[in-house]
């Protein structure tokens, strides 16, 4: 019973051993160049083995380890109308007869394996490098240039390699490779092998190189043309195999995946990147000089790329100019509030906790109005917050805009940069000056809108008898605001010794209102060649609700204009925010250009004067 035992477990093993290497999978080269502009986002193109077919690699196809770390990537096909190719084909005496007949056969058969799209030059190399059909997609011309080759001469390898460079115009989105047939060293080339190794390296053009063994080869050249490019090296040894290698590339160059991950290295870094799929394995390596790390205040280098967070600037003397700024922003913040909740009627300061800060914002306060005095600017804005209903001084004003322009600066400056928090800053008195203007605006068609009605009453209570100061006053205490606020003053400032006509002038200034103009005068007239001034201002009334009827009309019509000239000035903004959003590289040139910020200037040039364009066409005047 032993005997047929021993003959099973030998049977078993011999299944085993045989079927092993048979269920191993296969291990194959891939191809892997390296693209380092948009560091530390670092973008591969590998060319996936044509063992692999037709099957579709995703992310978890590949592996790809940076000095020896393991990097998660994203994978995306590349798509093949993107290659440009360049066939260079050895025509050396060497090739004659059957050599060069399997060589045609081979490169026909790989162009018919091209998508048609894609652009190929034919480049025949002897003792010097010729271009027998330029860079096109006509696949005709082609076939015949490769038909009428012809073999002699030495081999310039090299100065071949170099044209074939030349046929390939560098174009963004586009892969430039070259194909090499050759059996044999070079032997009559103007430029040598590194040289032309490294402007193949530095183009980012890839060679793959078919070589046909005889006793003239040249391995290690073509290894290293492979290798620095990030190519690839197919032998082949009789003719008969040129078929098979030229296919073997052909499958390979239309199955390329491209291959972005951020890096955490810097300086000169291989990059690993391993390929398991459909029973197959195959791994390939690159070189990569990256920009050399920062290096630590403690003298080490620091293990992540050269782009600096926000959060690391918060060092040094940026976080003591930040503390200083965030300092004086709370100083002058906790000054405007003070000085504002502090009474002071009749010159009176309460005298209780936070006097201090009281007589300090009295000072900056003071010093404000100085400074606005000595330019002529505290009467202007001194009106612009009496039309706008404000009950602020000047001084409290600009303490504030101070304030706020130094808070918004130390936030700009410690989240982002300097320029950032300057601009920033720079928008709070802008921001307040539009507040002050849509106040006053507001405020002013208020009064519009109740003039009609506040002048019935007012010649009312002429007729009733009272005086027109009387009826002033009843209109002070009966009407709406900014009437009613606006007719208490007057009152006030009559009573304070202030002349009738003098304080109705001056309230024609603040309300700003064209109507209100014509009862002045008439008011005016009135007094000093006497008349009946209820039935003058009966009259004003009905041509006002003339006016204010059109007026209305006007807006009615002119609503849908006014609504579309609002939707194209912010159109601009909305789809730049959201582009800049979804697609932040697209815009990135408009912000890191010089053109981009032409582009910028002339498209605010331009904003601005169709703002003005439209707001004249959507306010006609009567």
């Amino acid at each position: 019973m032993r005997a047929p035992r021993r003959l099973a477990a030998v049977a078993v093993a011999a299944l085993l051993a045989s079927a092993g290497p048979a269920a191993a999978a296969r291990q194959e080269t891939l191809a892997v160049t390296g693209d380092i502009t948009a560091y530390p986002d670092i973008r591969l193109v590998v060319a996936a083995p044509a063992e692999v077919g037709d099957q579709v690699l995703t992310a978890a196809s590949f592996e790809v380890k940076e000095a020896g770390a393991v990097r998660p990537a994203k994978v995306e096909a590349l798509p093949a109308d993107q290659l440009q190719v360049a066939l260079v084909l050895d025509t050396s005496g060497s090739m004659t007869g059957a050599p060069l007949a399997a060589a045609k056969s081979a490169a026909q058969s790989f162009l018919n394996q091209l998508p048609a799209g894609v652009p190929v030059s034919v480049i025949g190399f002897g003792a010097t490098a010729t271009v027998v059909s330029p860079l096109s997609s006509n696949r005709a011309a082609q076939q015949a240039a490769i038909s009428g080759l012809t073999a002699r001469g030495n081999t310039a390898l090299y100065d071949a390699l170099r044209t074939g460079l030349a046929e390939l115009p560098a174009a963004a989105g586009t892969r430039r490779v070259v194909v090499l047939l050759s059996d044999g060293g070079d032997t009559s080339s103007l430029n040598t092998l590194e040289p032309t190794a490294a402007a193949l390296a530095a183009a980012k053009v890839p060679v793959f190189a078919v070589e046909l063994r005889t006793v003239e080869s040249n391995p290690a050249a073509l290894d290293r043309l492979a290798s620095t490019t990030g190519g690839r090296v197919v032998a082949a040894g009789d003719p008969a195999a040129l078929g098979g290698a030229f296919d073997a590339i052909a499958k390979q160059l239309v199955r390329q995946y491209a291959l972005t991950y951020t890096s955490a290295a810097g300086g000169p870094t291989d990059v690993e990147v391993a390929l398991t799929a459909g029973g197959v394995q195959a791994t390939g390596r690159t070189r990569l000089d990256l920009p050399a790390l920062p290096v630590a205040a403690n003298g080490q280098a620091r293990t992540e790329p050269a782009s600096t967070p926000a959060g690391d600037r918060l060092g040094g003397w940026a976080f003591v100019g930040g503390v200083v700024l965030w300092a004086l922003a709370m100083l002058g913040l906790l000054i405007g509030m003070v000085g504002s909740w502090t009474p002071k009627a009749r010159g009176l300061v309460t005298r209780r906790r936070g006097l201090a800060f009281a007589d300090a914002a009295e000072r900056v306060e003071e010093l404000s109005d100085s400074l606005m005095k000595s330019r002529g600017g505290t009467a202007r804005l001194a009106a612009a917050l009496d039309s706008a209903g404000i009950d602020m001084r000047v001084g409290e004003l600009l303490v504030g805009v101070f304030a706020g322009s130094v808070v918004l600066f130390g936030i700009g400056f410690l989240v982002a940069t300097p320029l950032i928090g300057l601009v920033l800053a720079l928008i709070v008195p802008l921001v307040a000056r539009v507040v002050v203007d849509q106040l006053a605006r507001r405020r002013r068609k208020q009064f519009a809108d109740q003039l009609a009605d506040t002048l019935q009453m007012l010649a009312g209570s002429l007729r009733a008898g009272h005086s027109l100061a009387q009826a002033i006053d009843t209109v002070a205490r009966e009407s709406e605001s900014p009437t009613c606020d606006e007719f208490r003053r007057v009152t006030v400032e009559t009573r304070l010794g202030r002349d009738f006509v003098e304080a109705l002038s001056s309230m024609r200034g603040r309300v700003g209102n064209e109507d209100f103009e014509w009862v002045v005068e008439a008011v005016d007239i009135q007094r000093e060649v006497g008349g009946d001034l209820a039935e003058i201002l009966d009259s004003v009334t009905g041509t006002i609700r003339d006016r204010t009827k059109v007026r209305r009309q006007v807006a009615a019509l002119s609503a849908e204009g006014r609504l579309s000239a609002w939707v194209l000035m912010i159109l601009p903004f909305g789809l730049g925010a959201v582009m800049a959003v979804t697609n932040r590289s697209y815009m990135a040139p408009l912000f890191t250009t010089g053109t981009g910020w032409m582009l910028l200037a002339g498209a605010a040039a331009f904003l601005v004067a169709g703002g003005v364009w439209l707001s004249r066409i959507v306010k006609p005047t009567f």
